[in-house]
């Protein structure tokens, strides 16, 4: 009786194991194409659509960025690993903070680029993480560091937006109010209230069209995330 006891419950258990794994959801699934290319990771280069745009959240002080350049690959197949992209080069030029000149240097590259949920009429939600960015006025010999709680761990939420026909680029946006851990440390004593304290918060905004260096046209990548 105690075999047969035994026996029942080994056959339950397993059939439970079974269906409890059978109920767990689908893991998700990344796929990313450019047209014509093949070998992964693939080059991609980045530029500015419009200006790119930041504001302290406490002073309200805006710095702007005309221009940005980026360089960068991305994993290409059916079923890619975390995270998908990575920026490995980036220049901002011609920024102003309230109208003062400024120089703006992205530190702590490459930044990692990650899809965070399913891919929906072609915007794939993502984050930018590793970010760190030093701000540098040299009228008033005003420094700041943009971080997260450390020098590494720095994150900005965005999108990702498909490429709209054959030959165009894909889309990173970051749109204004979208969640990111940046605050200000390393503030220099010559920074003025008005502008910037110890850790305070920043929001940014900008779009940034991607493009395949190899790829047919250099069309920008399409990611589908399921």
């Amino acid at each position: 009786m105690r075999k047969i006891t035994r026996k029942a419950l080994t056959v339950s258990a397993v059939a439970a194991s079974t269906v409890a794994l059978t109920a767990l959801p689908a893991a998700a699934a990344t796929g990313i194409s450019l047209p014509g290319v093949t070998t992964s990771p693939a080059a991609i280069t980045g530029q500015n659509n419009g200006s790119v745009v930041a504001f302290n959240t406490r002073s309200g002080a805006v710095l702007t960025c005309t221009t940005l350049t980026a360089a960068g690959t991305v994993k290409l197949g059916t079923n890619v690993s975390t995270p998908e992209a990575q920026v490995t080069g980036l220049t901002f030029s011609n920024c102003t903070v309230n109208g003062l000149t400024a120089t703006v240097t992205a530190q702590n590259l490459p930044w990692s680029l990650s899809t965070t949920n399913i891919t929906a009429s072609g915007v794939t939600p993502g984050k930018l993480t590793g970010v760190r960015v030093a701000v540098n006025i040299p009228s008033l010999s005003c420094t700041a560091t943009f971080q997260g709680s450390t020098a590494t761990n720095g994150e900005i939420a965005g999108t990702h937006t498909n490429p709209a026909s054959a030959g165009a680029p894909s889309k990173l946006s970051l749109p204004f109010g979208a969640a990111n851990n940046l605050r200000a440390t390393g503030v220099s004593a010559a920074c003025p209230a008005s502008l910037v304290l110890p850790n305070d918060g920043a929001s940014l905004a900008g779009v940034v069209d991607l493009r395949g260096v190899s790829s047919t046209g250099n069309e920008g990548p399409t990611v589908i995330r399921t």
